[in-house]
């Protein structure tokens, strides 16, 4: 009796290794291949007008990029009612990082923009 639990135990053992061996190898196969790190990264120091209710909120920010949508912008820090700190990252070159700077400055709910 103890030779047929140790087979099966050797065999089920032997199984499942079978199986996480198979698993690891599917999911290194599929995963995603590296994101490129950024090409331009800009610090901002975005001034809003009055009626933004929440300069912090994910929609509105994501929404000053506009057409841009290779570029990111994250919050950095919420200052008070109507400044921002963001980080902008996208692809480059650099005049293409101020193109999109300079299209968020024509966003009528943005009083001014500073960059770092």
């Amino acid at each position: 009796m103890d030779m047929v639990r140790t087979a099966a135990g050797r065999r089920d053992a032997a199984t499942a290794a079978a199986a996480v061996a198979a698993l690891l190898t599917t999911y290194a196969v599929s995963a995603d291949p590296p994101v490129a790190p950024p090409q331009c990264s800009m610090g901002l120091s975005v001034e809003v007008t009055p009626d933004v209710p929440n300069p912090g909120n994910d929609a509105f920010i994501s929404s000053l990029l506009g057409n841009h949508i290779e570029y990111r912008l994250y919050l950095v820090r919420i200052v008070d009612d109507t400044h921002v700190n963001l980080r902008l990252q996208g692809p480059g070159p650099d005049e293409r990082c101020q193109a999109v700077v300079d299209s968020m400055r024509d966003d009528g709910r943005v009083a001014s923009i500073d960059t770092s």
